[in-house]
């Protein structure tokens, strides 16, 4: 239903690609929907773009020149086409998704920095290709306001860019419950676990993310495991869920005896099946500005032990602390709390997670962006 006093208006929101399964690109396209909704008129500027996925909103594809060569350069080349386009069409709204300036609002999905600090302890390179545009865009001070998936992004970009707090705007992704539930996750329980050839009397320990698997620390993962292996031999199988490299850490898993006990996988579409064949889901990153993988595990009734340093954590450390580890912790001490989770009625903890969880779906999560967009063009009119 849109608002009446709305109509007429336009919108535009900048990012760079926009595909159904990156979170970013699910945040804008839930954006586009709604602001069709409110009555405008929507354009996402974009260097690349599912056309198909978009025309679902009701907005309309505007594809930009990309720079040929890669570099800081793309992304500035980038902002300057979305400056020069609104310019042109004066939109009464632009959104921007990190990577423009903008005098509206600006959605911040990853913080590369501090990302570079907590995987390898150090800062980035001068020149970096995406921290020079963040420091371009953060550091200008254009914008209404920033908002971010986690407070752990809100604390980082507040005290490394100067930004006042209440400019900026805590907004927890949302889950689709259609796709993420116990219903559609256990209907498959048997059959994947058979199809990963994990046996009855197995716990099946998983780590499913896109990709990145430094960022996701797979090798401390892999080390996790092997202190399980070693404390009993036949009870646990792993399973590792990405798009990313895996010989590195296969020969990890090698040299630590576990060759046999770890299944690979890429990215899977079904991948709720996988959270329902799972009986612990793991995800002990290095950094995880929110980790919408960990809602979606916790919306299949699966158990989950998250590190501290991933934003999803802030969903649990107050009611769930046991599922949140320190990033400090040993091996040996997630291989303890691994253990003691399985101890647990794994029905029980699941369906309490499910529950829980709920009020972080994509339907709750809508009405919020939803209000937070109204609120947008109110002040923009």
């Amino acid at each position: 239903m849109t608002d009446a006093g709305e109509r007429g208006r336009s919108a535009a929101i900048a990012i760079r690609q926009v595909e159904k399964s990156t979170g970013a690109s699910r945040v804008a396209l839930a954006q586009a929907k709604l602001l069709t909704e409110l009555g405008f008129e929507v354009s996402l500027l974009v260097e690349r773009g599912n056309t198909k996925v978009v025309a679902d909103t009701g907005a309309s594809v505007v594809k930009l020149w990309r720079w040929p060569f890669k570099g800081a350069f793309r992304r500035f080349w980038f902002n300057r086409r979305v400056q020069a386009w609104c310019r042109r069409h004066r939109p009464d709204v632009l959104v921007s998704h990190g990577d423009c300036e903008t005098r509206d609002t600006l959605y911040l999905h990853n913080c590369v920095h501090l990302a570079e600090q907590y995987i390898r302890g150090r800062e980035l390179s001068r020149g970096h290709e995406v921290a020079s545009i963040h420091d371009h865009v953060l550091g200008g001070g254009k914008f209404r306001q920033v908002v971010v998936n986690s407070q752990l992004m809100g604390n980082e970009v507040s005290s490394r860019y100067g930004i006042d707090p209440g400019k900026i705007e805590i907004s927890y992704p949302g889950y689709d419950p259609q796709q993420f539930n116990s219903q559609r996750a256990r209907a498959e329980r048997t059959n994947t676990r058979d199809a990963l050839g994990v046996a009855a009397d197995e716990k099946l320990i998983g780590l499913v993310t896109s990709g990145n698997f430094a960022k996701r620390n797979v090798a401390g993962f892999i080390e996790m495991a092997a202190e399980l292996q070693r404390r009993d031999p036949q009870r646990y199988r792993f399973l590792v869920v990405g798009k990313d490299n895996t010989s590195e850490y296969q020969q990890q898993a090698r040299d630590l005896g576990l060759e046999d006990r770890i299944v690979w996988r890429s990215t899977i579409p079904d991948v709720e099946t996988v959270f329902g064949a799972l009986d612990l889901f793991v995800l002990p990153a290095h950094i995880e500005e929110f980790g919408l993988v960990v809602a979606e595990a916790m919306a299949c009734a699966t158990p989950v032990l998250v590190s501290d340093r991933v934003g999803a954590s802030e969903l649990l450390s107050d009611i769930y602390p046991d599922l949140v580890m320190s990033h400090e912790a040993t091996s040996a001490e997630w291989a303890d709390r691994m253990a003691f989770l399985l101890q647990r009625e794994k029905a029980a903890m699941g369906d309490e997670l499910a529950t829980y969880v709920q009020q972080y779906s994509y339907l709750a999560q809508r009405e919020k962006l939803r209000t937070s967009l109204k609120r947008l063009a109110s002040t923009s009119a």
